[in-house]
């Protein structure tokens, strides 16, 4: 579950912060306190899901997620990776054979990676992201960190080796499911990506929890990105980015005016050894969206999946209380709206509408509004996903039913009133061209 705070600073702890190097969890996308745990209580751990959900197989499963099926070219010799032994290793090469574009760079400075010793504030560590494959970059490490949307499995990680002899890849059943699981692999939780905002100092050490949350789209523009860089203009509206504890009096009054609407990091590092030199706003705008429906969907996936493997079959209220909140999601329902507008730096707005599918139109889900909300038409880009055709049959009906429902203003649910019939319209037109199947009974 997420937790968010409310819209008043907490009183933070000031006079006794202590910082937690060592102790935040070496995961991607989030930070959080770790109970330690011995390496077979661990490996044990991971098999939870095959307890909780058997019929979908986490563990040994056959992967066909992006990331294993470019593995298997490079192995068969269809794809070679170029190595930089001067600079970034096999980066580069490997977000070009992902097809990820380097616009989609995002930079973080607190202490969230497997090699945390190297991460601070004056050399953050990169991620880039495409539809459903995130890949990290910290400078001086021999791995990179792999997250990606398996369309069977949904989140699976994996540590990427940049031996100059040549690339190999390792995937992380342990470590990274710590906290990359929505109820700290208990039982009853599934595999998810992380986005958070916390503060943090100049050494990538977060120096309280009292403002540490988990966020989504829900989550107050304020909230968010500690911890992060961020590039581009958003006006009047405040965001956590950029935003250093060098000094403990910044805590006690938080000017996050001053390091907003930066178009450059140069005040705050040396950009050069990374691909692009920003951490662009829009692109982050658009991947808290993309982590929070995948999620929902990943959720789902997992739910229908092992009631199918143990009833035979899932009712469709079952299916109902999995089904509505991605609906909610893919709708974009709980959007904070837009206050001001807002703008990148490093083109991935252009890059990121560029990719369609068009309507006769010339119409796109990836249309940007950034104005008064993300996108211009609320459904998501990711209703063409491999991971939402991949969801058994029973429960893609569910979804594309209650799709159409929307779209025709008769869930009788008021929250769904908030697609407005204009709306509608446009994604119903959209779809018609671009994907008719979620359109017919």
């Amino acid at each position: 579950m997420n937790t968010h705070l409310n819209n008043d600073w907490p009183e933070l702890p000031v006079n006794n912060i202590s910082t937690l190097a060592g102790k935040v969890s070496r995961c991607l996308l989030w930070p959080v306190l770790l109970v330690s745990l011995l390496p077979g209580q661990l490996f044990a751990q991971a098999f939870s899901y095959a307890r909780a959900y058997p019929g979908v197989n986490y563990a040994s499963a056959p992967l066909t997620d992006p990331v294993t099926q470019l593995m298997a070219d490079i192995d068969s010799g269809k794809v070679s990776l170029v190595f930089d032994a001067q600079g970034r290793g096999y980066l580069d090469s490997l977000l070009e054979a992902l097809d990820i574009d380097a616009s989609s760079q995002a930079l973080v400075f607190s202490k969230t990676a497997l090699k945390t010793r190297f991460v601070t504030a004056a050399t953050p560590r990169a991620f880039y992201f495409n539809d459903d494959t995130y890949v990290a970059f910290t400078q001086n490490s021999r791995s990179l960190e792999i997250a990606t949307m398996d369309p069977n499995l949904g989140p699976v990680f994996m540590v990427f080796s940049q031996d100059p002899q040549g690339p190999a890849v390792e995937r992380e059943m342990n470590r990274c499911l710590r906290c990359h699981d929505s109820y700290s692999m208990t039982g009853g939780g599934v595999p998810r990506f992380l986005l958070s905002s916390v503060l943090a100092n100049e050494n990538g050490e977060i120096v309280t929890h009292e403002v540490s949350i988990i966020t989504d789209t829900s989550t107050p523009l304020n909230r968010r990105w500690g911890g992060f860089y961020v590039t581009g203009t958003h006006g009047s509206q405040e965001i956590m980015g950029n935003f250093v504890i060098d000094d403990l009096g910044k805590l006690r009054n938080m000017d996050l005016a001053a390091t907003g609407n930066k178009t450059d990091l140069s005040e705050f590092m040396d950009t050069s050894p990374y691909i692009s030199s920003g951490s662009d706003i829009v692109a982050l705008l658009v991947l808290e969206h993309q982590v929070e429906v995948q999620n929902k969907l990943s959720r789902l996936n997992f739910e229908s999946r092992t009631r199918i493997h143990q009833q035979g079959d899932i009712s469709d209220n079952e299916l109902e209380e999995f089904v509505s909140p991605l609906v909610e999601s893919l709708f974009m329902l709980h959007e904070v709206p837009l206050i001001d507008a807002v703008a990148g730096t490093s083109g991935f707005a252009e890059h990121f509408q560029s990719l369609g599918p068009l309507d006769s139109e010339g119409r796109s889900l990836r249309e940007l509004d950034l104005k008064k909300r993300t996108f211009k038409y609320p459904l998501s880009y990711l209703i063409y996903s491999d991971a939402i055709n991949a969801l058994p049959e029973k429960a893609k009906k569910i979804l594309y039913q209650k799709i159409r429902l929307v779209l025709a203003g008769e869930t009788g649910d008021d929250i769904f009133g908030k697609v407005s019939a204009t709306d509608r319209a446009a994604i119903t037109a959209i779809l018609r061209d671009t994907k008719p199947e979620i359109l017919q009974p």
